[in-house]
């Protein structure tokens, strides 16, 4: 067994490749992930970034996590999906030295005089960090009766920068108790024990800790406490202490308050006590030899085949970020864990160099090279969109047919715009149409020079035809396919999304973008285009606004440029420049710092050409309530996990505009509203759009060797019935259509 007592260390090398240990098993004890939760103020730089998600990586790969508390087990698989299997709670202690002594009266004198305090006290042992909540104590304090600041002092025990000690004494001033808060800064373990002892009590309102030492300290030197009511104080100081919400600096006074002058000192000293048969060393060490033999025997009867079989191949066809694609998005997650199960070349256009992180066993190729290789492969896997990012592989996929995976069921866009938009090659569109549509159909729509009657169709034939198997995210989607061909092998998967609830410092991502806390925040996420019914949005927000001021709008995506003029003057003439905030294209971080903010989200659609949306899978992951129309791949999440309005087709644009702004007035009442939504999105993204489950389908369905879920008998059967008599091809089409609907959820 091999064991990291320390993992996040910046200053030795953690790194590894996992083959170099073979059957060597690997623990860590993970303290905290406070860094990746407060990212904002710890994660900032992108080294630092890189290095602490590179420990998180290599973290999922140890046999067991030892941790330190309940709440730190919880981060680890709320906030990063880790196998709570995996992670043992070993909890912490005090060291021996903290305990109950007596003082003498001279002794007790020099100590008390050395750091001038002069009466009983309040003891805080923090720490030089805005997280220890130094500023929030002091400030509750000041708001304390003046007969309590007049009886006790506040003493903050722990080391200062000497920007630091200016900081707190200014913040002391301000408040008018200066000359009763004493800053220790530096003193030793003796005098430490020794300020437990002599405290009136012990107030540790930490906005969060992995474990929260001072107060299992002062448990052991009798010292009665005041905490925070979350993160793993919530859970370690339990009905032994007085516990207040660590943001709101009014609740740490009214605790203060309560502890000083109505709690019972000796029951909460006594239950501090009984705390400590849970947080002590030998119990810590007990509970980590035991796993580590665990662990150790789980090696010894593991048969571990030193030489693993080798891995099939995978080629996969996809553009990769830079490209301001959800797609591209999507397969680097999809990537780094379907590698776990193949080995993967993935080939891209070549006209950009991808930026990513993607595991070692996968590589990047031009796609010209990939005629050479193409023996090499069990699969090839074609990620297709309705964008030129996807151009580059058509014809790949009529040579060497593979599985597509149909992000978008109608690629009339980019079909069109390859063909006459840019290369106005009128005989290849024609062809291309072929694969949907016979020709007496393509003459009927295309009129005066393939305008404007082209935008009627749909089309994904040129690709869906020459595909060996199909994967699709929707029924609507499915089903489709198997209308027009219901010989197709077709399977619906799920757009994963990342389970991670909502960031609980949500104050705290408002403040670094601008918005107010109490602000109420709508947004819209993805590309702005008027089919996702941006326009009807805002004449509804212009009409909301007249009655409402504490609002903000947020369109997170980038602004299609002929949408542009309509836009921004649609923005003036109801006077929302204060309103509505545009981001152009973010990075991902910053896309789910403002899913974290936003209150309520609209992802409507019309006309809809069947495609899924990443980001509402995100967003019912991290439990945002969303409105969608109540249309194809939209239509099939629950109810009661979105907002759901009429299908635009059906209603006029009066009353589309009428729908939006009702919504918004509704939520923005009784904003209590939308947390069932909250509740019931994040237990269906558990059970449906988890990535392990998604690529766990993936798997199975690359390695399925089936053509087609038709059986030769079925097919003999239905060929004898229409050969009985006639059938036109309206009644064959007709068969087709039940045999679909009978296999839509096979």
């Amino acid at each position: 067994v091999f064991y990291v007592t320390s993992p996040f260390e910046y200053n030795w090398p953690v790194f590894y490749q996992k083959e170099w240990f073979d059957d060597v098993r690997l623990v860590a004890t993970v303290y905290d992930i406070i860094p990746y939760i407060f990212a904002n103020k710890y994660l900032t730089e992108k080294h630092i970034k890189n290095f602490y998600m590179r420990c998180i990586d290599m973290l999922r790969e140890y046999d067991k996590l030892l941790v330190i508390s309940g709440s730190v087990k919880a981060d680890l698989i709320n906030y990063l999906g880790f196998d709570e299997n995996k992670i043992v709670v070993i909890n912490g202690a005090p060291d021996e030295k903290f305990r109950k002594i007596d003082i003498g009266y001279n002794e007790k004198k020099v100590l008390l005089d050395k750091f001038q305090i002069k009466r009983d006290f309040i003891m805080c042992t923090g720490g030089d960090d805005d997280r220890k909540n130094l500023k929030g104590l002091i400030e509750a304090y000041a708001k304390l009766p003046q007969n309590l600041i007049d009886t006790y002092q506040l003493v903050i025990v722990c080391k200062l920068s000497p920007a630091g000690y200016d900081k707190y004494v200014e913040i002391a001033e301000r408040n008018n108790v200066r000359d009763n808060v004493v800053l220790t800064n530096f003193v030793s373990d003796e005098e430490l024990v020794k300020l437990y002892n002599l405290c009136c009590i012990v107030a540790f309102p930490s906005q969060y800790e992995g474990f929260g030492l001072p107060v299992a300290e002062a448990f052991a030197c009798g010292a009665p406490v005041l905490t925070s009511n979350n993160s793993s104080l919530g859970e370690i100081a339990g009905g032994a202490a007085i516990q207040v919400d660590p943001f709101s600096v009014k609740d740490i006074a009214r605790g203060l308050e309560e502890i000083l002058t109505k709690a019972d000192l000796n029951d909460l000293v006594k239950e501090g006590f009984k705390k400590l048969n849970k947080y002590n060393w030998v119990k810590v060490a007990d509970d980590s030899i035991n796993t580590l033999n665990d662990v150790f025997l789980q090696g010894q009867n593991s048969k571990i085949k030193k030489h693993k079989e080798k891995k099939r191949k995978l080629a996969f066809f996809t553009p990769l970020p830079p490209l301001e694609s959800g797609i591209s998005d999507y397969s680097h997650d999809i990537l780094n864990e379907l590698c776990k199960h193949f080995d993967i070349d993935v080939f891209i256009d070549d006209s950009y160099t991808p930026k990513c992180e993607l595991q070692d066993n996968i590589k990047v190729f031009s796609h010209n090279d990939f005629a050479k290789r193409q023996t090499e492969y069990k699969e090839i896997i074609y990620q297709v969109g309705n964008s030129l990012f996807h151009e580059y592989m058509f014809c790949y996929i009529k040579q060497y047919p593979g599985i597509v995976v149909l992000h978008d069921y109608n690629l009339h866009l980019v079909l069109y715009t390859f063909t006459i938009y840019e290369n106005n090659d009128k005989d290849l569109y024609k062809n291309l149409l072929l694969e949907d549509y016979n020709a007496e159909e393509i003459n009927e729509v295309i009129q005066n020079n393939f305008t404007p009657a082209y935008q009627n169709l749909t089309v994904n034939g040129f690709v869906t035809n020459y595909a060996k198997k199909i994967i699709v995210h929707s029924d609507y989607a499915k089903e489709k396919l198997l209308k027009k061909d219901v010989g197709r092998c077709v399977k619906k998967i799920y757009h994963y999304a990342n389970n991670t609830p909502v960031n609980h410092a949500v104050a705290i991502v408002k403040s670094k973008y601008g918005i107010k806390e109490n602000c109420f925040v709508m947004a819209s996420f993805g590309h702005i285009h008027d089919t996702k019914r941006s326009m009807q949005i805002l004449k509804a927000l212009g009409e909301i606004t007249k009655e409402y001021d504490n609002i903000k709008y947020i369109f997170v995506g980038k602004l299609n440029k002929s949408l542009k003029e309509t836009f921004w003057s649609c923005i003036k003439e109801n006077n929302l420049g204060e309103i509505v905030k545009v981001t152009g294209y973010t990075d991902l971080d910053e896309f789910l710092d403002y899913m974290n903010i936003t209150d309520i989200c609209f992802n409507l659609r019309f006309p809809y050409n069947g495609e899924t949306s990443g980001s509402f899978m995100r967003l019912l992951a991290k439990g945002i309530p969303t409105v969608v129309n109540d249309t194809g791949s939209f239509s099939e999440i629950p109810d009661d996990c979105c907002i759901k309005l009429p299908s635009v087709e059906s209603i006029c644009e009066t009353d589309e505009i009428d729908n939006i702004y009702n919504t918004m007035k509704k939520f923005i009442e009784a904003p209590d509203l939308l947390s069932s939504y909250r509740n019931n999105a994040v237990k269906f993204a558990e059970e449906n759009l988890d990535i392990k489950k998604i690529c766990k389908q993936y798997k199975d369905f690359i390695l399925d060797d089936s053509k087609h879920h038709l059986t030769e008998d079925m097919l003999s059967e239905i060929s004898s019935c229409l050969k009985e008599k006639y059938h036109d091809i309206g009644e064959i089409k007709d068969i087709s259509k039940t045999l679909a609907y009978s296999m839509i959820h096979d």
